[in-house]
């Protein structure tokens, strides 16, 4: 059985130029290549909704915390996300912007000029470092 699959997508609120703009797709591109990926699905996007506002941001499929990984793949997720949200991060204080948080079809909170919201370390973070412990301590030794 496939593990069910969580997605979760930044995206910036408010207006973006477009030099600020290129600067966060081409960072994100550089900056994601550096990280050695459970599943290659994360992506940068730049598109224009059905009102004509401009939408940029990320997004990135998980498997769900759960039963189907193992705790050496769990530790591997756990990193990816909390890479992702310090990428986030570092990028909204460099550029005074302001992220909104998605994560499995839930607003989970914003990274406000480089502050992160502590709904997101609760909801998001948290999640998979309880699965973490969860799996450790319930898997038998290797």
């Amino acid at each position: 059985m496939a593990a069910p699959l969580v997605e979760l997508v930044a995206h910036v609120e408010g207006r973006l130029d477009d030099e600020t703009a290129q600067h966060f797709l081409q960072s994100y591109e550089r900056d994601r290549a550096t990280v050695n990926w459970v599943s290659d699905s994360a992506e940068a996007f730049d598109e224009v909704d059905q009102d004509g506002a401009r939408l940029v941001g990320l997004t990135h499929t998980f498997p769900r915390p759960g039963p189907w990984v193992t705790p050496a793949v769990e530790r591997r997720l756990l990193a990816e996300v909390r890479w992702l949200v310090a990428w986030l991060g570092q990028v909204s204080g460099d550029h005074g912007l302001v992220f909104a948080i998605r994560y499995d079809d839930r607003d989970i909170g914003r990274i406000r000029r480089g502050v992160i919201e502590e709904a997101v370390n609760e909801e998001l973070i948290a999640v998979w470092q309880r699965d973490l412990e969860r799996l450790e301590r319930d898997s038998p030794r290797r």
